[in-house]
């Protein structure tokens, strides 16, 4: 089963596919709202975003409330949870939208015009797009509210031909007067305005394209991204990590091994590599061997317990050795540096609150990019 999401997409609710599954959700809390709720984005094969206005992004679809003006205080008025500050947490599905890039899944943003509301705070519709770079991209790129029905060059590599044809027979109505250098335009518009392509950009991997602009279109843009299935960006490759530490922290470092190894990061763990009989010594030091990074976890505890301090000696060694870092140092409970790691940066998990963006730091190093190769 394939699973795709739609956010504010009005593809019509007795539109079906066999073998796919179709979420028509929002981006809201699911503490708030877990009727509109969707899943979190890693869940999904496809990814569909449309951000017409805040309540098509939140809840998925339109509300009686998206063409007025100061919809956000509309909102709050209607249901006091309905605080867009309450409703929605942009970091958490950002980290999502990438789990899911990284995993495979195709995602498309809409292009839509800006809504712009000054709600304790300028906010905006872009919000929705869970990618400040591609917010950022199709704000410097010009975004332009226009009308047209011709479109002019349309490259090979094009992926969505079906919601194409359907608005040459009828109309467009977004695009980029000057894209920037993160979109690949693959379409244009008869005087030269990008109508969409590929966007990348670090991490962030997808298509941009003018928003359909009926069901029908809307249609043809959900077979054309649901064909697209292999030719989605590629997943990020990632380094092995041998993880060192003491058998006090064990909860904890199985909860960072699980984060990983979702994420698709190889992970030498102890408890999973060696068998009964086995020898320790020789166990750990292949384990140590095949590992391109050897992820220490800080704690009092930890600093002080011998094969910590032997696993340490010798990936230091052999980061003076080869001349590239191999310690990455996971700070999990406030304690002293040892002093040969004093001066390196560590990654701070001591804050549940900072917990998913020092993963994201994590991920980052642990990345393969082409110099690796």
């Amino acid at each position: 089963m394939i699973r795709l999401l739609t956010i504010g997409l009005e593809q019509g609710d007795d539109f079906a596919l066999k073998g796919v599954e179709i979420d028509t959700l929002g981006l809201c809390r699911a503490e708030v709202d877990g009727d509109k709720s969707a899943f979190p984005l890693y869940e999904y094969d496809a990814i569909i975003i449309n951000p017409q206005s805040f309540s098509h992004f939140l809840f998925g679809r339109p509300t009686e409330f998206s063409a007025a003006d100061g919809e956000l205080y509309r909102l709050k008025a209607h249901r006091e949870t309905y605080d867009i500050d309450s409703l929605f947490d942009p970091d958490a599905r950002s980290t999502e939208l990438v789990a899911a890039m990284d995993r495979g899944a195709t995602v498309i943003w809409c292009l839509a015009p800006s809504q712009r509301q000054n709600f304790f705070g300028y906010r905006e519709t872009w919000l929705g797009y869970c990618a400040p770079a591609v917010h950022s991209a199709v704000r410097k790129s010009g975004a332009t509210v226009r009308k047209g029905r011709e479109i002019g060059k349309v490259e090979d590599e094009w992926p969505f031909p079906q919601m194409l044809d359907v608005l040459r027979k009828t109309v467009w109505g977004m695009s980029l007067s000057e894209p920037v250098e993160a979109i690949k335009t693959l379409a244009w518009t008869p005087d030269g305005h990008s109508i969409g392509g590929r966007f990348e950009q670090g991490q962030i991997r997808g298509w941009l394209t003018t928003a359909p602009t009926s069901p029908d279109a809307a249609r043809a843009l959900i077979v054309d991204a649901l064909a697209l299935g292999a030719k989605a960006p590629p997943a990020a490759r990632y380094h092995g990590l041998f993880l060192s530490h003491t058998s006090d922290d064990k909860p904890f470092v199985r909860r960072v091994r699980d984060d990983l190894s979702a994420r698709g990061v190889p992970i030498w763990l102890d408890e999973a590599e060696i068998q009964i009989g086995d020898s320790l010594t020789r166990k750990i030091a292949e384990g140590l061997a095949h590992s391109r990074f050897i992820a220490v976890f800080l704690s009092p505890k930890s600093v002080e317990a011998p094969w910590v301090q032997k696993e340490l000696e010798i990936a230091i060694n052999r980061e003076i050795k080869g001349g590239q870092v191999v310690v990455l140092p996971l700070m999990i409970d406030k304690c002293e540096l040892p002093s040969f790691l004093e001066g390196k940066l560590y990654a701070d998990f001591t804050s549940e609150a900072y917990y998913q963006q020092t993963l994201e730091k994590l991920l980052r190093r642990l990345q393969i990019s082409s110099n690796d190769q």
